[in-house]
């Protein structure tokens, strides 16, 4: 504004000049050193804010100052200058009193998911509202002591030193204020390459207004992760370790299960209650996948989540599960005849051949199965970063369906299944993260192993240390390296004793954001 008001000034000046040139020209040729009588005439009112002024506006000689400022004796002629300066104040009035511009409206967020964004049943806070694009891709290279470059009876590789697309994953997420929509599909290369169904689901909800919460009731049908726990509902695109503990896997092979769900939250108060097919849909391919029972598996967790302080987080809950097993009859066998050469000489000799009757059928059963558990944790912000502590422990019965699969009927009695896990992840600034975890599993409680023609009890406990260390670059790309040290009884040493298996693991992992 200060430009513009020179610019003016300098164009008022010069337009007074031409007119001190024009007059000197109407006196003739008047010399320097004439004397010029100037008259005096009153100062006019100033113009009230706002007033234009133009410049033919006569200004009269009588005009007369405002009462409350009488006019002096003597002043001045208003010259150019003045009227321009009176413009320009008048302008700068009216432009301060104008209304200010609207703001541009904001751009929707189009910012993809990201793992703590994500729908979780421990948190039970929905995705933004509208259609999200989101999608990881997690690549790794493991190392296992008890790889070996043969092939074990049936087919199976025992080579376990690899590199391997250990989840690549694309997620549609669709939401309203009553409904969502949510599809989601892996390819991995674990067992082979495969591309399958990963989450589909649909939800009812009615949302709590307050931003954050959890909706006070979902109702979610179709395929969907398993309310037990929070390690089984904890993202595998967040969690910093590799792997769920064994004590979960053994339990629960598959994250995700068929089935509806009622889940919500009341203020601190987190629920969900499932009615499910109680075959987990394992993301390794090659495991048997289906339904053979008609009995559904209610799966439940009632829990806490709450912040006493604003930098401490705290969760917890318990959690159930019951449901039916199944064990599988035998077909029927026809009469055969079995040759054993126990000479080995190749010849058929005599009490070599034997007949082998046929059999009958036997029906497939069912039998009863329960699980529970309980989980705490606290999440606590530091001036380094989060730091994390959590755990849970389980106790069940017939429930092993991923490790050692439970069956009372094979084996004439039921097994008793007992785990737990404890886990601490410490992340330092944005960009690295250490953490340490222990888990322990016990498949059979009451385990009996056989030495020497006798029958003894025995431990079959699995215990592993896993300590982490990672590299991150937020929402875009982690590394993380994990070293399991697995220690167990499932070697044989050469008297034929229980040892310890030479089968840990090591593990990198690269994972990127999309």
């Amino acid at each position: 504004m200060k430009r513009h008001r020179l610019r003016g000034l300098s164009f008022a000046a010069g337009l007074a000049g031409s007119l001190v040139v024009s007059s000197a020209s109407a006196q003739g040729n008047a010399s320097a050193d004439d004397d010029v009588e100037v008259v005096a005439t009153p100062t006019p009112a100033p113009a009230p804010p706002g007033a234009s002024l133009s410049p033919n506006t006569p200004v009269s000689p009588n005009a007369q100052a405002p009462s409350s400022a009488p006019a002096p004796a003597e002043a001045r002629k208003p010259s150019r200058e003045d009227e321009l300066e009176a413009r320009i104040r008048a302008l700068e009035a009216k432009a301060a009193e104008a209304p200010a511009p609207s703001a541009a409206p904001k751009a929707p967020d189009t910012t993809s998911v990201r793992a703590e964004r994500e729908p979780s049943l421990t948190s039970g806070v929905t995705g933004p509202l509208g259609l999200v694009f989101s999608g990881y891709v997690q690549g790794q290279y493991e190392t296992n002591q008890a790889s070996e470059d043969q092939i074990q009876q049936g087919g199976v590789l025992l080579n376990q030193d690899r590199f391997s697309i250990r989840r690549a994953r694309l997620r549609v997420d669709r939401a309203w204020t009553w409904a969502s929509t949510t599809i989601e599909v892996d390819g991995n290369t674990v067992r082979g390459p495969s591309f399958g169904l990963r989450r589909a689901e649909v939800s009812l909800l009615w949302r709590n207004p307050l931003a954050g919460a959890p909706p006070w009731v979902r109702l979610t049908g179709g395929l969907s992760e398993i309310p037990f726990g929070y390690e089984l509902t904890d993202s595998a695109r967040s969690r910093y370790f590799m792997e769920r503990s064994t004590a979960s896997l053994a339990l629960f092979p598959g994250e995700p299960d068929v089935g509806v769900r009622l889940s919500g939250g009341i203020s601190f108060f987190r629920y969900a209650l499932a009615a499910l097919n109680g075959e987990p849909i394992d993301d390794r391919p090659g495991r048997y996948a289906g339904d053979p029972t008609a009995a559904k598996d209610l799966v439940g967790r009632v829990g806490i989540e709450t912040r006493p302080r604003d930098e401490l987080r705290v969760t917890g809950g318990v959690s159930f599960l019951t449901g039916k097993g199944f064990h599988r009859g035998t077909e029927a066998t026809k009469n055969s005849v079995v040759w054993r050469d126990l000479n080995e000489n190749g010849s058929v000799d005599g009490g070599e051949i034997t007949a082998v009757p046929g059999t009958a059928a036997t029906p497939s059963q069912t039998f009863n199965r329960w699980a529970f558990g309980a989980d705490l944790g606290f999440t606590l912000d530091t001036p380094i970063g989060k730091s994390r502590l959590y755990g849970e422990v389980f106790v069940a019965q017939n429930a092993d369906r991923g490790l050692t699969a439970a069956d009372p009927i094979a084996s004439g009695t039921d097994v008793r299944e007992f785990g737990f896990y404890g886990a601490f992840v410490q992340e330092i600034s944005r960009y690295g993260v250490v953490g340490f975890r222990l888990d322990r599993y016990d498949p059979n409680a009451d385990f009996l192993d056989k030495r020497a023609g006798k029958l003894i009890p025995a431990s079959a406990a699995i215990q592993t240390y896993s300590p982490m260390v990672g590299l991150l670059l937020p929402d875009r790309v982690r590394f993380l390296v994990q070293y399991d040290a697995i220690v167990d009884s499932l070697a044989r040493d050469g008297q034929g004793v229980p040892t310890d298996l030479k089968n840990n693991r090591l593990t990198f992992r690269l994972q990127g954001e999309l």
